[in-house]
């Protein structure tokens, strides 16, 4: 059972001694991250939250990515939510760039910072504090790569290889976004990723406050989320977007709820069938989403300076 008074004190001792702190709420989709951030910071803490879900970036995609209510966010400032149309570019760097420019202006404020929600790519920006290379996203140069890589699967990959074998090690040859990130920064700096993405001393003292749930509970509520997001307008949400002409093909466009969506609009799925996808995709992404967590919670025997782990079970 969520004991959100023991959290809080956590989160309260940890102030005590790191003033200008960092305070992560994570763990895979549909543990209750928000609702948990949400009600320790109505405790006692004057606090702004920042989303760290790559979704919730872009205007019009509410219903998936479970965005807190307009009411929530008016009592509680959020930032790095409905910042972006869905056809404007964005990178990670973008996001840990704006996201250290908020940190500071929150502390200004002297009010405190929670970052909730997780896309595991933008959480290690902080929590690595990746140094950042000089390199734009280029879209005539991603649309050259893409379309290599219709007409041969697997080819970018290779590219990569041959550039950056340390980075092409640790991507799957099927995560094309991210090779494709890979070869631009290659192409803009002359340096591979893995040479100039260098990890640095955290800027800030963190807590990442890890919330677990086991996996059949976790798919249980994914299952429920699913169900009740489709009763909300889901389909209705990714229709209006196809009618604005956002491309199917667009990056936002791409992520777990909305493809799968997109494919039963297209014909390629009944409703049925499209719905069984989804809740497969999510279960899916859950399990990396804790394999990636496991890291952390190896971290936490040896963690990096200015860091501290709280493994709390649900």
């Amino acid at each position: 059972m969520l004991d959100i008074n023991s959290i809080y004190q956590k989160v309260n001792k940890f102030y005590e001694t790191n003033p200008n702190w960092v305070v992560f709420f994570v763990w895979a989709t549909a543990t209750g991250k928000s609702g948990t951030s949400i009600e320790v910071i109505r405790k006692w803490i004057d606090a702004e939250v920042i989303s760290s879900d790559s979704r919730q970036l872009y205007r019009h995609m509410n219903i998936w990515t479970d965005k807190v209510s307009q009411e929530i966010m008016d009592e509680i400032p959020h930032h790095q939510i409905n910042i972006l149309d869905p056809d404007q570019p964005y990178t990670a760097g973008d996001w840990k760039t704006e996201t250290e420019r908020l940190i500071e202006e929150i502390q200004w404020r002297w009010k405190r910072v929670f970052v909730v929600w997780w896309t595991g790519l933008y959480t290690s920006m902080l929590y690595k504090n990746f140094s950042m290379p000089d390199a734009k996203p280029d879209l005539e140069f991603r649309k050259k790569l893409e379309k290599e890589e219709e007409k041969e699967k697997g080819i970018l990959h290779k590219k990569l290889v041959e550039v950056d074998p340390s980075e092409a090690m640790i991507l799957d040859p099927r995560n094309t976004r991210y090779i494709i990130r890979a070869l631009e920064i290659f192409e803009k700096t002359g340096k591979p990723k893995s040479e100039v993405c260098r990890e640095l001393p955290v800027k800030w003292p963190m807590l990442i406050i890890l919330l677990r749930r086991e996996k059949d509970e976790t798919n249980k509520r994914i299952n429920a989320r699913i169900k009740e997001m489709v009763k909300e307008w889901l389909l209705e949400e990714v229709q209006w977007l196809l009618d604005q002409w956002y491309s199917p093909k667009l990056q936002a466009m791409q992520g777990i709820g909305y493809k799968e969506i997109v494919w039963h609009l297209q014909g390629k799925y009944n409703l049925e069938d499209a719905i069984e996808l989804l809740k497969r995709n999510t279960h899916h992404y859950a399990k990396k989403q804790r394999t990636w967590f496991r890291r952390y919670i190896a971290d936490s025997v040896n963690c990096k300076e200015g860091v501290l782990f709280e493994v709390i079970r649900l």
